[in-house]
């Protein structure tokens, strides 16, 4: 008896001092197991590599706190969890959620709601169901984050224009990592990429990209840049391209959007050789004039080609991607209100991105105005993938092309649509050629720079429509001052907001961020969800097997168990 006593003492003190080691050895080095099948606990390693060195706190107040409906508690059980996962890599992420209704005052209530939209975060509109009957709940799915002085707002659930809750709860459940470490980017960046919107072609200006540029900020620095005002010599009045070529060089890249008027030889010189050095380029292009404010005047008006006109149809077909001078027409189509109802516009190509791509993945509907097709050319080391197409029922009509109110009352019958899948918007990767490869350089000066003609490693984007990131002013919502810039793919006539902004900065992300975080996107969650039919057919079933198995199972194993040691001390 007293040698078993030994034996069974030796063994405790055995797994008490392997328990204290493996407590050391944890300390000692950081490490984490993931056992489910896609590795959904685990931070991608671009997250962690932004999170590690942060030394501050970062305060993380989550407006998800109360009693939610099923999809809005598994957003704040992931959210929660997410959160878990960073503060596990970095005990300076802090968090805390809070409840927005839940204050003294329905006054203390409605200001606060007040000051959480003017931080940017967007109120939805719940209907719960109570004893009493039905109510309507106020809720903010999202975040307002902190670091030091600097604070930027999060909006956690995604916006899918036609999807159902359900689909958006798991669209946002998976960007939950890219949302949260983006923002944390936006807070601990200090050098950021710079990038300039270019003028001298009649393009958007300051107070039409006055939103984008506004959201952009938050993680790159914004400047516009004049290509036609030179720095001139003092002595003989010449222009200097070197100059003026080093002044576009230190952008990281260029948005062209909507230019009206041509490109001289010397601008697209300048944009050449911004590629060649490996700048990064967005083409937001009209190829063709056409405009609603044309139908303010008249009830039909004759769309134009503008593309020839813009001389830069060579440069962009050197790069593999060439324009039509074309307007598309989609059932699939933005509303137009005329003041009674809101009715489709076939010129309003309202397009749900269906390529599996980290710019477009999990993306809101995004509203295209007068847009036309464009064409991939086959070029060598180059790639092209196609961003925005349009719906199975579309068509195409050459310019000039007459547009009449009419189709806005009577649409042509769907026979007419027959067109499926026209590009859009398309993504251009790889290393481009010069248009100046074999050409007459513009000035003799510009050999100063040592003219490239091929580029490194790049990417560009050509989207066949100039007004996809353009902000409408307000004239319509009297609790905002008149001429306020909206943001931007909000329609402010049919109280729609579409995915422009976010196709634009997942853009910027695609082709400025080095660290990888824009990957995170194409991460593919699976969302197991209870089938609801075999639910309601099996429930009592299920609930039977979940409550008597484990009880037989232990009643078994008590019985085995006593049998077992009867017969072993019986004699």
């Amino acid at each position: 008896m007293k040698g078993r006593k030994s034996k069974d003492l030796f063994r405790f003190v055995l797994v008490l001092c392997i328990l204290v080691l493996l407590n050391i050895i944890g300390g000692l080095q950081f490490f984490r197991i993931d056992l489910t099948a896609e590795n959904r606990y685990s931070l991608s390693e671009a997250t962690v590599k932004l999170i590690e060195p942060i030394d501050e706190v970062v305060l993380v107040k989550v407006y998800l706190e109360g009693d939610f409906p099923a999809g809005f508690q598994r957003l704040q059980s992931e959210t929660r969890q997410m959160l878990d996962e960073l503060r596990a890599y970095n005990p300076n992420i802090e968090y805390v959620f809070i409840n927005p209704s839940d204050n003294p005052t329905e006054e203390a209530t409605e200001k606060l709601y007040q000051q959480l939209q003017s931080r940017g975060l967007k109120p939805y509109q719940l209907q719960v169901n109570e004893q009493g009957g039905n109510s309507i709940k106020t809720v903010f799915p999202g975040a307002v984050m902190s670091l030091g002085e600097r604070e930027t707002a999060v909006n956690l659930l995604v916006d899918q224009l036609g999807a159902s809750p359900e689909r958006q709860i798991n669209s946002s459940i998976q960007n939950l990592e890219y949302t949260l470490a983006s923002a944390i980017r936006s807070l601990s960046t200090e050098k950021k990429p710079l990038i300039g919107f270019l003028q001298g072609h009649g393009e958007l200006g300051p107070r039409d990209l006055a939103d984008m540029g506004k959201q952009l900020s938050k993680n790159f620095s914004v400047d516009l840049f004049n290509i036609r005002e030179f720095v001139q010599d003092s002595i003989t009045g010449e222009i200097s391209v070197a100059a003026q070529q080093r002044k576009l060089n230190r952008f990281d890249a260029l948005v062209i959007a909507k230019p009206q008027k041509p490109f001289t030889d010397l601008d697209k010189y300048l944009i050449d050789q911004f590629v060649m050095k490996g700048g990064k380029t967005v083409w937001m292009i009209d190829p063709v004039q056409a405009s609603m404010d044309s139908l303010s005047e008249s009830s039909q008006f004759l769309s134009l080609p503008l593309y020839d006109r813009l001389n830069i149809n060579d440069l962009l077909f050197k790069y593999g991607v060439r324009l039509n001078t074309n307007l598309v027409t989609d059932l699939v189509a933005a509303g137009v209100s005329d003041q009674r109802q809101i009715r489709p516009w076939i010129y309003f190509p309202l397009v749900m991105p269906s390529v599996e791509h980290p710019i477009t993945k999990d993306l809101n509907a995004i509203w295209l105005r007068f847009t036309s097709t464009l064409d991939t050319i086959i070029t060598k080391n180059s790639r092209k993938t196609v961003l925005l197409k349009s719906s199975r029922y579309a068509n195409s009509f050459a310019a000039p092309h007459m547009v009449n109110l009419a189709a806005l009352y009577n649409p042509p019958p769907q026979e007419r649509f027959t067109k499926s899948g026209l590009p859009l918007a398309v993504l251009v990767e790889g290393k481009f050629e010069s248009l100046y490869k074999n050409r007459i350089l513009p000035k003799d000066e510009s050999q100063q720079l040592k003219p490239r003609f091929e580029s490194p490693e790049n990417q560009m984007v050509v989207v066949a429509d100039g007004d996809v990131i353009r902000n409408q002013f307000n004239i319509v919502n009297p609790n905002i001052p008149k001429r306020v810039p909206l943001p931007v793919g909000y329609d402010q006539f049919t109280g729609q907001q579409y995915g422009n902004a976010d196709f634009m900065l997942n853009t910027m992300d695609y082709l400025l961020d080095d660290s990888g975080l824009i990957d995170v996107r194409s991460r593919e969650l699976k969302i197991r969800l209870l089938d609801r039919k075999r639910l309601a057919s099996e429930r009592l079933q299920w609930q039977l097997v979940n409550t008597l198995i484990p009880l037989l199972l232990v009643i078994a194993f008590g019985v085995v168990y006593t049998r077992l040691r009867k017969r072993k001390y019986a004699h």
